[in-house]
């Protein structure tokens, strides 16, 4: 036991310091910031590319395609632009960088690398394309990297200090000039620089060396996601937070989530079958309840049962705290069977559903602590729903066994906890 707790203490401090990586906390929560945008640009690609000709008929003869055209716009196809803003706004707040001018800076950074064309009026115009999914790469590196320089610069008191009694906005003003200038430097320089490269852009130079392999390696990559999914399952069972997982591969996850909902609302063929869409509703909307149910419908011990009973209702939200500590399935080895491979099983099923065409791809549409069935109906199909709840009927026989044998264990448990009282 000696070791198996060493093992543990081990994971557990390196999960602890991972999770508190402040680049990747700051990724993480810089993006889940903008949540809402996300939900609202999915609600509008949903709306405006759903395959029903009535109301493909509707919403074109009365002008309400082109509206959701424009909040598509407004949203997913901005998704790069908004998180520069979040990661550089929370990461400056971890960085202890008091200034409100500084995220700002991030996006004149990610604005000033974007390659102008000419339309036919001779107009330079910026393109919707790098300013969505196609950019969120090089703007979570530029928000990380301009807080840095300007905290660098700030701590190095290369600042200009105005006298005392200045009021004290005035005074920050000041204080972000000099920064700001190097920084807005050093952008011009990156973007001359990168106009020498084959690509002639930052965006298309990061897209094809860093964020296209990204999405083969992590992304669109069975085996990976497959691996990611067994790892998180077994971090939770040593009670280890897997966050700085989720925090690593959610940028990749919401951009090919982006890509299929500007497909989508565009009426064209959804390019990923893997996306946080689909991994959400193979996952979680399916596992949780499983688990929930197969507590509630055959456990027969008061604890079981119990956790049964308050657990099933948040499981089918997606909250899955109950089961872990309930049941529970920390250092559990009886229930970590059910619960580690359930997911993976999902995943792939779901994977070969997709690529085989027996059910569509996903839309992308990306809503979190939503029941099973309405995320399938979300993500533009009911089959989709269908599938979910073909998933959790097998997920709910694997674990049905196993319960039964913690069931047995625990009533046992009961059994000669009721005796030595009466004794």
């Amino acid at each position: 036991m000696a070791e198996k707790k060493s093992m543990t203490d081990r994971m557990a401090a390196f999960s602890d310091v991972v999770n508190g990586n402040i680049y990747l906390q700051s990724i993480s929560q810089g993006i889940m910031t903008f949540l809402p945008v996300i939900i609202i640009g999915s609600f509008a690609s949903l709306f405006s590319g759903l395959p029903v000709d009535f109301w493909q008929n509707f919403i074109q003869s009365t002008g309400i395609s082109t509206l959701l055209t424009a909040l598509v716009g407004a949203t997913t196809n901005m998704l790069g632009l908004y998180f520069t803003y979040g990661v550089a706004s929370v990461f400056a707040d971890k960085k202890e960088v008091h200034s409100k001018i500084a995220p700002i800076l991030a996006l004149i950074v990610y604005v000033t690398l974007l390659p102008t064309a000419v339309d036919a009026n001779g107009t330079a115009v910026l393109s919707f394309t790098y300013m969505g999914t196609q950019g969120m790469i090089l703007g979570i590196l530029v928000a990380l990297l301009t807080i840095s320089v300007y905290k660098a610069i700030v701590d190095a008191k290369i600042v200009i200090k105005m006298p005392a009694g200045t009021p004290e906005y005035v005074s920050n003003t000041f204080v972000s000039l000099i920064p700001g200038l190097v920084i807005a430097l050093m952008a011009l320089v990156l973007r001359g620089l990168f106009a020498l490269t084959p690509w002639g852009n930052a965006f298309d130079c990061l897209y094809n060396i860093l964020q296209m392999p990204l999405n083969a390696i992590v992304g669109e990559n069975l085996f990976t996601l497959t691996i990611i999914n067994l790892l998180t399952q077994v971090l939770w069972f040593f009670g280890i937070h897997p966050g700085f997982l989720s925090s690593m591969t959610a940028p990749i996850m919401f951009g090919l989530d982006g890509a299929n909902q500007a497909a989508y609302a565009a009426g064209q063929a959804v390019p990923n079958i893997i996306g946080m869409a689909f991994s959400y509703s193979t996952t979680i909307a399916t596992v949780y309840p499983a688990f929930a149910l197969a507590l509630l419908l055959f456990a027969k011990s008061s604890q079981l049962k119990t956790v049964g009973k308050i657990s099933v209702a948040p499981a089918f939200f997606g909250i899955s705290e109950p089961l872990i500590f309930g049941a529970p399935v920390v250092l559990n080895p009886t229930i970590v069977v059910p619960w580690v491979i359930t997911p993976a099983l999902n995943f792939i099923l779901g994977y070969a559903a997709c690529a085989i065409g027996i059910v569509p791809r996903y839309a992308g549409v990306t809503v979190f602590n939503f029941p099973m069935i309405a995320t399938g109906i979300l993500n533009g199909s009911a089959a989709i729903a269908a599938m979910e709840v073909v998933l959790c009927v097998i997920d709910l026989l694997i674990f049905m066994p196993f319960v039964k044998m913690q069931d047995k264990k625990n009533l046992e448990a009961e059994k000669l906890a009721i005796e030595s009282e009466q004794n």
